[in-house]
């Protein structure tokens, strides 16, 4: 058996740091809803190293099970003393378990190796969501990487993008229907062959372009990007990426955008992979702040200590577990006290808490950051 758990191999020092103390199991999504050892992220290090050390001479489907039973949130790693890189474990495990053939998710994987995007949708309506009347610039100096959830399920966050480069006169571009899953989906679930493939043929359209920055609105596809093309497939974009929020703000303090007065209470969602993950707490709520009248409310668990929507691994375990995510996203929800609206700066967030309002029977406004600042802006 130890001579089959590569890439899990690569983690045995994470495996050996682990002092089971705990304090992952404090907020971790996956234990609130069933709360047995073997569903936190301490009983997850156990048992593989139980694997790695040989006390468990086979893969047996409950820890299959167990090790796609995770939102990847991060929050274990954020707390974890030791400095145990849990959520980087998990994922590798999954890899051995996918490169063994000991997973089968083959709707969703052949959606996105037949279609480019995880809902099984046609590529020549990818690039549907743009209207006619944004210029697109023969010499950009931007490409705007749109993602499948804003190119397909949440256009409203993809057209406020578009129509505030527009507004701030910034030369850029799209791929449209040349534009593909970045493989972050893939990544998360363990199908990594796969995703370097993916990988390999975006570096040759992204860079073909010839642009200096990249810039997304999905989390999920900037950690791609800046994190797993070069640290797991040696892939390096040789142009600047950044996140929606973090262009937005450079547009504000260039004078390029002057938002009017919204009167509201704005509660911000930290997404996971953009704020534990990526580190980008800063620029969203510089954003909000931006824009007059505002009153920014933080919810009891913000930052660092965001509660997970429920989405989880670029809606990786939703797509598993989707009445489990909606009922995360619902305890989310109740969350935001004293809101009168919600922003948050991913789209997959977006989507799943508001299946979580709906859930409760609330009809709170949730906002992706693009769509309320093009409010303020007031671009129609």
């Amino acid at each position: 058996m130890k001579n089959n758990l590569y890439p899990l191999s690569m983690f045995k020092s994470d495996l050996d740091k682990c002092m089971k103390c705990g304090f992952c199991r404090e907020l971790c999504p996956a234990s609130s809803f069933y709360s047995w050892e073997a569903n936190s992220p301490r009983g997850k290090i156990q048992l593989l190293k139980a694997l790695m050390e040989g006390e468990l001479s086979s893969i047996s489907n409950y820890l299959i099970e167990r090790l796609y039973f995770c939102m990847e949130c991060a929050y274990c790693f954020y707390k974890c003393p030791a400095g145990v890189k849990t959520y980087e474990v998990f994922e590798a495990a999954k890899a051995m378990l996918a490169a063994q053939g000991r997973v089968k998710h083959e709707k969703i994987i052949e959606n996105i190796l037949k279609f480019q995007n995880p809902f099984g949708k046609p590529q020549n309506d990818r690039g549907k969501w743009l209207p006619s009347e944004i210029e697109l610039s023969d010499k950009p100096e931007i490409l705007y990487w749109v993602g499948c959830v804003n190119s397909y399920r949440l256009k409203e966050a993809a057209i406020a993008m578009a129509q505030i480069l527009n507004a701030s006169k910034e030369n850029f571009t799209i791929l449209g229907n040349e534009e593909g899953e970045c493989g972050s989906i893939l990544i998360r679930m363990g199908y990594w062959s796969e995703a370097k493939k993916i990988a390999e043929e975006n570096k040759a359209k992204i860079e073909n372009i010839g642009v200096k920055t990249l810039v997304t609105s999905c989390p999920s596809c900037l950690k791609a990007f800046i994190n797993d093309y070069p640290k797991l497939f040696g892939i390096n974009l040789k142009l600047e990426i950044l996140h929606s929020s973090q262009l937005l703000e450079n547009l504000i303090n260039a004078g390029k955008l002057k938002p009017s007065r919204l009167n509201l209470k704005v509660a911000y969602h930290d997404p996971c992979y953009l704020g534990r993950h990526l580190g980008i707490y800063n620029s969203p709520r510089k954003v909000i702040n931006a824009i007059p009248g505002i009153e920014l409310k933080e919810p009891s668990k913000s930052k660092g200590l965001s509660f997970c929507c429920g989405a989880g691994g670029a809606g990786s375990f939703k797509y598993i577990h989707e009445d489990l995510a909606i009922e995360q996203a619902a305890k989310r929800i109740n969350q935001f006290k004293e809101a009168e609206a919600i922003a948050t700066a991913c789209p997959f967030c977006v989507i799943n808490l508001r299946e979580g309002a709906e859930k409760l029977g609330k009809s709170i406004p949730i906002y992706e950051l693009s769509a309320l600042l093009k409010e303020a802006l007031k671009l129609r």
